[in-house]
């Protein structure tokens, strides 16, 4: 049985317990020194963990125990080491404990439960997201995004990043019904702006559809495929959703693509140029930006500003901050369907792009 998560973890602190293990990767340090970088998981959360090994181990044991690893992401291993914080992120390392990781650790016994990483209520973000479609009035572009939603590999079981924001399971179909309702709220909360709600709708849900065809099971784990990288998921979005163009006018779905091509404003091919496709890049950027900042608020302490890895920003936590609030519950995303609208429109003043945080 497993006893010491995730959540339990202090810096200084001897951690020997059973993980999940992904992202492996094999690193050089800064003395030529080969070691293992990976990140370790349970339903609590995630950490980041460097197995160096011990003194007397050569760059071929070293690898041997990297190959092992690799071959086998996505099972749960036992991790025996010591937590420690390296620029304010909190990680663990592993030196002699590396004998264990040459096989995965029995897991007959274990439930699952105990190891997917995620907050999400999948059942509830996929009935709200369904809600939505269904609300979207144009009759061929809410078939076209029920098609491309249902039909997609791991739309709703699937991560919406590697490591930035959203990365856990589920974290796709969450972040894609965060940026539909924050898309739908800057309309509704802009007094004399119209936009198309069914397009801005459409373009929100559908905007990382990409990322369906950027991740593949493995073991308790997503991984990433080398489309994530060699391709990026506006690419392999655009290819998807032409096999569903008939399903709407020419004109809706260059639309519709545009969104797609441009949700990552500066930093991407093609800026926006609808106020559509505008409110979908800036409900992205929220969305992403808010969640980076509130993971590297989880182990500031109150009154410090550190620099946040994930958000690549400095954040801050008030010195009146009160953390007894507890985790997020699963399935805490909002509430409410925003299935009303104000209907089709005109053009929305240009804005420029919050940040690049969509990695």
């Amino acid at each position: 049985m497993k006893k010491e998560f995730i959540s339990s973890v202090l810096p200084n602190a001897v951690v020997d317990s059973l993980f999940v293990v992904d992202e492996v990767t094999l690193r050089n340090s800064s003395n030529k020194k080969s070691y293992i970088s990976c990140t370790v998981s349970d339903r609590t959360g995630r950490l980041p963990c460097k197995i160096w090994g011990d003194a007397g181990m050569s760059e071929s044991d070293i690898e041997g125990y990297y190959n092992a690893l690799s071959q086998s992401q996505g099972s749960i291993f036992r991790i025996a080491g010591r937590a420690a914080l390296y620029k304010g992120e909190l990680g663990i390392n592993v030196n002699d404990g590396i004998v264990y990781l040459s096989k995965p650790a029995d897991s007959s016994k274990l439930p699952d439960s105990d190891f997917i990483n995620s907050p999400v209520d999948i059942a509830a973000c996929k009935k709200q997201i369904l809600a939505l479609i269904d609300s979207i009035g144009d009759e061929g572009l809410r078939t076209l995004v029920s098609s491309a939603v249902t039909k997609a590999d791991g739309f709703f079981e699937k991560p919406a990043a590697k490591g930035r924001h959203h990365g856990y399971f589920g974290g796709l179909c969450e972040h894609s019904l965060e940026v539909a309702k924050t898309a739908l709220s800057i309309e509704e909360s802009l007094s004399g702006v119209r936009l198309r709600r069914d397009l801005l709708i459409a373009g929100a849900l559908l905007h990382d559809i990409g990322k369906c065809q950027s991740f593949e099971k493995k073991g308790l784990s997503y991984v990433p495929l080398p489309e994530y990288s060699l391709l990026g998921h506006t690419a392999t979005a655009m290819m998807y959703l032409s096999h569903y163009r008939a399903f709407t006018d020419a004109e809706t779905f260059r639309e519709l693509l545009h969104i797609v091509q441009s949700h990552h404003g500066e930093h991407g091919e093609t800026m926006p140029q609808t106020a559509e496709a505008w409110a979908v890049h800036l409900a992205d950027n929220i969305s992403a930006k808010i969640h980076e900042v509130d993971e590297d608020l989880k182990s500031v302490n109150p009154g410090e500003s550190v620099w946040g890895r994930k958000s690549d920003s400095f954040v801050y936590k008030s010195a009146s901050c009160d953390d007894t609030g507890g985790e997020r519950g699963a399935g805490d995303n909002g509430g409410g369907n925003f299935v009303s609208g104000k209907g089709s429109g005109s053009e929305k003043k240009s804005q420029r792009s919050i940040t690049d945080c969509f990695k």
